[in-house]
């Protein structure tokens, strides 16, 4: 960027002379850092978005644990629900004369 003040033929009229490769030298810092700052965003943005794809494997079995629970919240619980006729009674085992003591 520096060397456009020199387009003129010879000294820029905003920096002398002597301070010239100083001058040089602070652009081209500038402009690195500025570029590293970038890159380093354009890194954190990438890791990111890789761990939100593509999570380890504790946090995915978090997750599955976190999803089963809001599942179960939105079924009717199993007392409530009328029974379907597949299933049989949780005493079918006993006769009914028994009063359930053993």
């Amino acid at each position: 960027m520096a060397w456009m003040t020199r387009a003129h033929g010879g000294h820029s009229a905003v920096v002398p002379p002597e301070l010239e490769p100083a001058s040089e030298g602070f652009v081209m810092f500038t402009l690195a850092t500025l570029f590293f700052t970038l890159g380093c965003f354009v890194t954190w943005m990438v890791l990111i978005w890789r761990r939100s794809v593509n999570p380890p494997p504790h946090v995915r079995l978090i997750m599955e644990v976190q999803e089963e629970a809001r599942r179960e919240e939105h079924q009717p619980a199993a007392e409530d629900a009328p029974p379907r006729p597949w299933e049989k009674n949780a005493d079918w085992w006993r006769k009914p004369g028994d009063g359930g003591a053993a």
